[in-house]
C-alpha cells in the first residue's frame, strides 16, 4: 500500500496498546479510502487487535468502526486484506511504522477518544494515593501490619482453594481460630504453647514448628511474610503442619 503515504497520530498517554492499535489500523483504512487502487494488504503485529475484530467484538468502539469502514469500502469495490506479521524482528515495515508512531510525539494532541476502560488504572492510582494516608493511620488494625501499602494482591496462578486458603491466613480469620465465635465457646489455646491461638502464632511464633518453618518461611513478621515469601511456599508449610484441612 503506497510506500509514500504516512498517517501519524499524538493520542493520550492514557491510550492502552490495544487501544493504540486500533486506532492504527483505523488509520490504515483512512489511507485506504483515499487511495485510487483497489487491492490493498494491511499488516499488523497486533495480535489482539486482529482477533478482536476477526470476532466482531463490537462492545469495542475502535473495533466497531474499522468493521463498519470496512465493510463500506469493500462495498465499493475495494479488496482488503489482513496480514497479521511479528513485531521486532527487523521487518522494514516495521521499522518505518514505528519511526512514524515515534514522529506524532512531536505532533498536537489529536482528538481521538480513549475508552472509559484505559481509564480504570489511573482512577485505581488516584483512589489508593487518596487512601492510602487514611490507611497509614490505621496502624491499631491488625490488617495493617499485615498490608501497610494498598493495591491489589495476585493469587491467578493458585487454585481457588489454595487462594481462599492464603486470604483467609492474610487477614488471620480461619475456622482453627475463629470457629469458637460461632459456638460461643472461649478462644482456643496453642495445644503446644498454651497461648492464644491465632494465625500469626501459627506462622510465625509457635516453636513446635521452628524446624518446618526454617525450610518453609523464616520471616520475623506478616508483613515480610505475605509480601516476601511465595504463596507455594506458605501453602507448603501449612500442609506440612497438618493445618492445611483446619483451615
Amino acid at each position: 500500500m503506497g510506500r509514500d503515504i504516512s498517517k501519524s497520530l499524538h493520542i493520550s498517554s492514557q491510550a492502552s496498546i490495544f487501544t493504540a492499535e486500533l486506532i492504527a489500523l483505523n488509520l490504515s483504512l483512512y489511507i485506504v479510502r483515499r487511495s485510487k487502487r483497489k487491492k490493498f494488504a494491511i499488516f499488523s503485529d497486533s495480535l489482539s487487535s486482529l482477533l478482536a475484530i476477526n470476532n466482531r467484538h463490537l462492545e469495542t468502539g475502535y473495533v466497531q468502526k474499522f468493521i463498519t469502514d470496512y465493510s463500506q469500502l469493500s462495498n465499493s469495490g475495494k479488496i482488503i486484506i489482513l496480514v497479521r506479521i511479528p513485531s521486532h524482528i527487523g521487518i522494514r515495515g516495521n521499522e518505518l511504522a514505528d519511526e512514524a508512531a515515534k514522529s506524532a510525539l512531536n505532533l498536537s494532541m489529536s482528538a481521538m477518544k480513549c475508552p472509559a476502560t484505559d481509564l480504570y488504572s489511573d482512577v485505581v492510582n488516584h483512589c489508593h494515593r487518596l487512601w492510602q494516608p487514611e490507611w497509614d493511620r490505621c496502624v491499631l488494625n491488625k490488617l495493617h501490619s499485615v498490608k501497610p501499602l494498598l493495591g491489589y494482591s495476585s493469587l491467578t496462578s493458585l487454585s481457588r482453594q489454595d487462594a481462599v486458603l492464603l486470604r483467609r491466613l492474610r487477614i488471620g480469620h480461619t475456622r482453627l481460630t475463629h470457629s469458637y465465635l460461632l459456638n460461643r465457646q472461649d478462644q482456643p489455646d496453642c495445644s503446644h504453647c498454651y497461648c492464644a491461638l491465632t494465625i500469626a502464632h501459627v506462622l510465625l511464633e509457635c516453636n513446635h514448628y521452628n524446624a518446618v518453618r526454617q525450610r518453609y518461611c523464616n520471616v520475623s513478621s506478616l508483613h515480610d511474610l505475605f509480601d516476601t515469601v511465595d504463596a507455594q511456599n506458605i501453602l507448603g508449610f501449612i500442609r506440612d503442619i497438618g493445618l492445611y484441612r483446619l483451615l
